[in-house]
């Protein structure tokens, strides 16, 4: 679907995401040790889970073995089940895993990522805790309710409604919220310091789709401009999730 998307004669288009940055903002948030550590020293995060869980050295990881700690990092890191979690490995990257070694693997990941059970369990246990917040209609007039909320790494917030004793609220959207909120932050920070350096009336920003930026720019010019924006995530990430190092990757093309 991709290629449908052309540039204009004489243009090229420049297509840039983040690397890893949902591990990189869970990193950040949870000030796990080891996820930190194995980023600020630029090792390769899904060999790591690999290595932990299998119990390999880094060297003898498989490329299939890698795939499937993939699927580990990103699906436990927002709570994923064992069940999920086998399911997973087989739709996503065809790996056979029984129950009880998804199971395993589950433990194994939240032993070597402490840090990272620690901040879920803190996630849910701030969903006893609310504050009032206070709105206003022609029928009540002001008046409070108790809710709970999430931050993103800059304190925006996501409310959500209490009904009863609980929230409306899963486990998921409490670990996912925060993590792809911030990521929402970063890439509308990355945007607004785009937009004041792109110094020609032929360049612009034609797409932001998740940790993804799109410019189209004239041809001529699609060096620089390619250099700049790879510049720019990197700065402005790397200050936002200090002391995590961000990097980001980037192609000129023709088509999106």
């Amino acid at each position: 679907m991709r290629e449908l998307f052309k540039t204009s004669p004489g243009k090229k288009i420049i297509k840039a995401d983040f690397s890893a940055i949902e591990l990189r903002i869970m990193a950040y948030l949870s000030g796990d040790e080891t996820m930190r550590g194995a980023l600020q020293e630029g090792q390769d995060l899904h060999k790591l889970t690999a290595s932990k869980i299998s119990g390999l050295p880094l060297e003898q990881v498989t490329r299939a073995q890698r795939q499937a700690a993939k699927t580990i990092n990103f699906l436990l890191i927002y709570g994923g089940s064992a069940q999920t979690l086998q399911w997973r490995a087989l739709s996503d990257y065809g790996n056979v895993m029984s129950l009880d070694e998804a199971e395993e693997a589950r433990n194994n990941f939240f032993e070597t990522y402490s840090g990272i059970k620690q901040w879920q369990e803190k996630q849910i246990a701030e969903m006893s805790f609310t504050v009032p917040h206070f709105f206003h209609n022609c029928i009540y007039g002001t008046f409070a309710l108790p809710l709970t909320c999430t931050f993103t790494a800059l304190g925006r917030r996501r409310v959500w409604p209490r009904f009863g004793t609980g929230i409306k609220a899963s486990k998921f959207q409490l670990f996912n919220t925060p993590c792809q909120g911030t990521g929402a932050d970063l890439i509308k920070l990355v945007m607004c310091e785009i937009y004041e350096r792109l110094s020609s009336d032929d360049a612009r920003i034609i797409g932001s789709i998740h940790d993804e930026i799109v410019l189209e720019v004239p041809e001529d010019q699609a060096e620089e401009y390619a250099k700049m924006l790879c510049e720019i995530m990197n700065k402005v990430g790397s200050d936002l999730l200090h002391p995590i190092p961000v990097k980001s990757e980037v192609e000129i093309r023709l088509s999106w």
